[in-house]
């Protein structure tokens, strides 16, 4: 029997057995299931010249025989030129139901499009071409035999695989690979740190911050970046030197075998590796924050309010352009604001239209006329549907693709327009 024969038989017989076992796998029937977005979904906005717009969803959908609740992760994004929180809030609902695929053998992997059978063909021309080769392994070993005179160099290969069979470790496939899914975390079991609690092995956390999906190689440079954002809830490990910051700090049962810690309540800000006396009264972070308040902590965050004394709070905010002084009126009157930064409600300043309009001018009714007739400024174009000839300006929909902009009656329905959806 020929040597090399048996070496091309077993290895093309392995491989065309894989491409027809992932032919079996692409062929598989898809189920579909209606999920439902859940309280545990955030939502959030970034000022970058214009409003960026982000929903982290977390579904529930049941699948399986007999059915059992799954949780699924996914996110949209939208931009606009005003505030557009409340607008993605409004698409993406609590409680809204969206559609969903998987496999019955497998419902905890989830996909949000239904996939083609396009592989097929080449998984079934990979088989047979490996199939062939299999086959001329098998005549090579039956017809041309071996010869005592002929030797082959192996390099010692052969005298070191026979003298380590005792001690070698071997490969055993898919089961080997599962072994090391469930111990590839092992080497976190002994890290352990004062600020979090933990590590809580098959859990992980949800959302991202506004690192996103931020890769840290080590556990101590995520954790500088974790206690440096108020709004990160700790840290997951989602693989080898693979930590991300995560918003929420419930505990959320993993399929993968990820780890996660949770950062403890402080009322230290973490700043470069030192502590810096915050305000005294910070938000509360052992309670979930609701969609609201979220926005209402984001901007704190955003405009840099925990360290700015009382008295400079409503001149800081106005002095940013975003916010109008009847918008900061009722900014400083939410209760949240007011328990976050420990202050007292802001005064407002007062009304000088009030005072203005108990003396009127004489030519009123001239200058009323002249003021009306003016147009308000800004670029002004035509509506990017096709046929459409309405004007539009810089305060009308844009779509998030083609970045053309739309009247209210062809505005997409998402941040996409209905070509681009």
């Amino acid at each position: 029997m020929n040597k090399f024969g048996i070496i091309i038989f077993i290895i093309g017989t392995l491989f065309s057995g894989a491409f027809v076992f992932s032919n079996i796998q692409v062929n598989e029937p898809e189920y579909q299931s209606q999920g439902i977005i859940t309280e545990d979904s955030s939502y959030y906005e970034i000022l970058d010249g214009y409003y960026i717009c982000r929903a982290d969803l977390v579904i529930e959908y049941a699948a399986g025989s007999p059915p059992q609740n799954y949780t699924a992760e996914t996110f949209a994004t939208m931009e606009s030129s005003n505030s557009c929180v409340e607008l993605i809030e409004s698409y993406y609902p609590v409680g809204d139901e969206i559609t969903l695929y998987y496999h019955l053998d497998s419902p905890e992997e989830y996909w949000f499009q239904p996939t083609g059978g396009g592989s097929n063909a080449l998984y079934t021309c990979c088989a047979f071409i490996f199939a062939l080769i299999a086959i001329g392994g098998l005549i090579m070993t039956f017809t041309l035999g071996s010869s005592s005179k002929v030797t082959t160099k192996t390099g010692g290969l052969s005298s070191r695989s026979a003298a380590g069979q005792s001690s070698g470790r071997g490969h055993t496939g898919g089961l080997n690979g599962r072994n090391e899914q469930t111990s590839k975390h092992a080497g976190v079991q002994s890290i352990s740190d004062p600020d979090f609690t933990g590590p809580h092995n098959g859990k992980f956390l949800s959302g991202h911050t506004r690192h996103g999906n931020r890769k840290f190689s080590t556990f101590q440079e995520a954790k500088e970046y974790c206690l440096a954002d108020s709004e990160a809830g700790g840290i997951t490990m989602e693989g080898p030197n693979h930590f991300t910051i995560r918003r929420e700090n419930n505990l959320l049962n993993s399929s993968s075998g990820e780890v996660s810690w949770v950062k403890k309540v402080e009322y230290n800000t973490y700043m470069a590796g030192s502590y810096a006396q915050s305000n005294p009264t910070p938000p509360p972070q052992n309670r979930r924050l609701g969609s609201r308040e979220r926005n209402y902590d984001s901007l704190i965050q955003r405009f840099g309010l925990r360290n700015v004394p009382p008295s400079q709070l409503r001149e800081k905010v106005i002095g940013s352009g975003i916010m109008t002084p009847m918008m900061a009126d009722k900014f400083f009157a939410n209760g949240f604001v007011i328990q976050t930064l420990g202050i007292e409600q802001v005064t407002r300043q007062p009304n000088t239209a009030s005072t203005v309009l108990k003396t009127p001018k004489s030519n009123f009714w001239n200058s009323a006329d002249s003021s009306s007739s003016t147009q308000p400024s800004g670029v002004q174009e035509k509506c990017g549907h096709s046929g459409c000839s309405r004007s539009v300006s810089s305060f009308d929909f844009r779509c998030f693709d083609c970045r053309k902009r739309f009247c209210d009656e062809h505005r997409g329905a998402t941040f996409q327009c209905a070509e681009c959806a």
